[in-house]
């Protein structure tokens, strides 16, 4: 969606720039002839762009810049579409043509199934109306709440445009039907099915179009996995470990954090000053063993910019300062700091896992002697140690405000590959 946006931008620009000095200048040509009488008639909606105009259409999204010709069209007083109402510049407006944007909030089949689906415009002398759809975008998926959830958990995707859908398909190839979304098409709830030992992406299939999430579901015991926790003879998953015993405590009680498969980690502290940096005392850090078998070597060309760190959050106590630098090797940090921003500065999953993902082109350089304040990676080779080693690790400082009480934990860190 966001590269939907991005290019729309652009091509708003480019027309803004190039075209429409072009067409002003064809509409006072025209404008010396023009008269006010008869009935507005529309013959078709083009885009802008002069070498397109003999394509008409019928239909087009919320926001696209159009131009509507016809006869007698000077003197417009009022442009709606699907009955809201639209911003026009009248020095747009002549006896043959009207630029005109289609408003961000026009109704849509989406918002309302008897839309009417037409343009109708008002002149001085009369008014017309001309058959069009106003689409909605296609779906977009943001975030999921736990891409690791057990069966029968709640599950919540978070994006945009998400209405009309016919299906949500897990791993497997399991089709859900059966779920909930809200009039603002920015969230859909549903029950997580028992994928077993599937893992893949979640799809989304609605009448506007498909989406795919950014990483695979159910992804905690494969090789994209730096660790779960939980170590060899243990139960519950597929043990990857890559711990390197200390830190954080380790432990795998389902009733202290339910929802887990086996091991994880939990970072309980308090007490701690501003401007604490000695993050090494008090179950303030989490520190794992080098994998030098996630990646080959030609890693260390791609771009950071196409993987993600993610890994599983679990809150008992809300989280409102300090800083978790989670680092590769010792170059590279990101200051995860999930309060800042949050509604009264409180991060707090309400004792239920959630997923978080970092693209890994946000962890930054060090500058002026702070961690992940610096450049941001732009390879892989930046994050990683030669060969593509992983060395990964988490520790917790405190700047500006000292921590009172943290409790929280975290699971099945991994590296996944966005784009």
């Amino acid at each position: 969606m966001t590269h939907y946006i991005s290019a729309t931008i652009r091509k708003m620009k480019w027309i803004f720039f190039y075209i429409l000095p072009v067409a002003l200048s064809l509409f006072a040509a025209c404008s010396k002839d023009e008269s006010h009488s008869g009935v507005p008639i529309v013959s078709s909606v083009t885009l802008l762009d002069s070498t397109k105009q003999d394509s008409a259409f019928v239909r087009a999204l919320p926001g696209t810049l159009i131009l509507v010709t016809g006869q007698n069209l000077g003197g417009i007083t009022q442009v709606s579409f699907n009955g809201q109402d639209a911003y026009f510049n009248p020095t747009y407006n002549t006896n043959t043509h009207l630029i005109i944007t289609i408003p961000d909030n026009a109704p849509t089949e989406a918002t309302d199934p008897d839309v009417p689906n037409t343009i109708r415009i008002v002149t001085t002398h009369g008014e017309t109306s001309y058959s069009f759809v106003v689409d909605i975008p296609p779906p977009s998926i943001a975030a999921i709440s736990n891409e690791n959830a057990l069966p029968g958990d709640s599950l919540i995707i978070f994006g945009s445009s998400l209405w009309l859908i016919d299906k949500i398909v897990f791993p497997g190839g399991r089709e859900i039907t059966d779920f909930a979304a809200n009039d603002a098409g920015t969230r859909v709830g549903l029950i997580m099915p028992d994928l077993g030992n599937d893992t893949g992406r979640l799809i989304i299939r609605a009448k506007y179009g498909s989406t795919m999430s950014d990483g695979p579901l159910n992804d905690h015991q494969s090789g994209d996995v730096i660790s779960n926790l939980t170590n060899t003879d243990e139960t519950g998953e597929t043990p990857v470990f890559n711990w390197a015993w200390w830190g954080a405590n380790r432990t795998n009680d389902a009733t202290l954090f339910p929802g887990t498969r086996g091991g994880y980690l939990q970072n309980i502290f308090g007490g701690v000053g501003a401007d604490d940096g000695a993050w090494w005392n008090g179950n303030r850090s989490g520190n794992f063993s080098d994998i030098n078998t996630m990646f080959t070597p030609d890693i260390m060309t791609q771009q950071a910019s196409n993987y993600a760190l993610k890994f599983e959050i679990n809150t008992k106590e809300p989280w409102t300062a300090g800083i978790n630098l989670i680092r590769f090797g010792d170059n590279y940090a990101y200051r995860f700091m999930p309060w800042s921003g949050a509604p009264d500065n409180k991060f707090d999953t309400e004792d239920k896992w959630r997923t978080v993902t970092i693209n890994l082109s946000a962890f930054k350089a060090a500058a002026d002697g702070k961690e992940g304040t610096g450049a941001g990676a732009v390879t892989m080779g930046d994050l990683l140690k030669p060969d593509g080693v992983v060395a990964f690790g988490y520790r917790f400082i405190t700047e500006d405000a000292p921590v009172d009480v943290y409790n929280a934990a975290f699971d099945n860190f991994r590296i996944i590959k966005i784009r």
